[in-house]
């Protein structure tokens, strides 16, 4: 599958392939309501960080295939969990359109589907956690918030508390929430060096940047 595709060539791929009903399941989570008011400007692709380092990213693109009903390849592609959801481009929009919610909705459809991405996810020690909030503060991908829930304590004794919940779909496993916790309450599963090099593989091939 090609993610290099021109907005000009997917407008004529055959009409079974196509879900006219996508636009409609993004439109139905939170976040993904104003997909429709896009118009393909591109200011919000020309203006993201993400794209300076992976060419391929583009978000223009990615919104007009949810708009065409290019469901399987929209789901399956790597490029809509890469959003860090800095909101330069919500800045520049002239529509006024936010990016990161809506690839939040999109990757909401994604992992209603099955089509969510296995890696590092953040982890919490509740018994160690100070419950602050300065990791959920620190997240720029909204992965975590702040629940009221029971901890155990000791074997007969269960305090409740507020901590720290890690959406697991929404966490990119970029560790900067344990770089901030001041009580090394929350860490990230060390994946090794060679999975982390065989994803870059993988991923480099999967996009055509596999030049070297």
């Amino acid at each position: 599958m090609s993610h290099r595709s021109p907005v000009g060539q997917i407008a004529n791929l055959p009409n079974e392939i196509l879900d006219e009903t996508f636009a409609d399941q993004v439109r139905a989570f939170p976040g993904g309501e104003k997909i429709t008011y896009c118009f393909s400007c591109g200011t919000c692709t020309a203006t993201c960080p993400i794209k300076w380092v992976e060419e391929n990213y583009n978000p223009r693109r990615i919104i007009r295939m949810v708009m065409l009903g290019m469901r399987d390849e929209v789901l399956s592609s790597p490029f809509i969990w890469l959003c860090s959801a800095c909101d330069i481009c919500y800045r520049r929009c002239p529509q006024d359109v936010r990016i990161s919610d809506l690839m939040k909705a999109i990757r909401s459809v994604a992992i209603r589907e099955g089509y969510a991405p296995v890696r590092a996810v953040a982890q919490v020690n509740e018994r160690a956690c100070a419950g602050c909030g300065m990791c959920a503060q620190a997240c720029p991908y909204e992965a975590i918030e702040l629940t009221p829930r029971w901890v155990t304590i000791q074997q007969t004794l269960r305090q409740r508390r507020v901590l720290p919940k890690v959406d697991k779909f929404l966490c990119q496993g970029c560790s900067i929430c344990t770089t901030t916790c001041p009580v090394s309450a929350i860490s990230v599963t060390d994946i090794g060096d060679d999975t982390i090099v065989a994803q870059i593989r993988g991923f480099a091939e999967e996009t055509g940047n596999n030049e070297r």
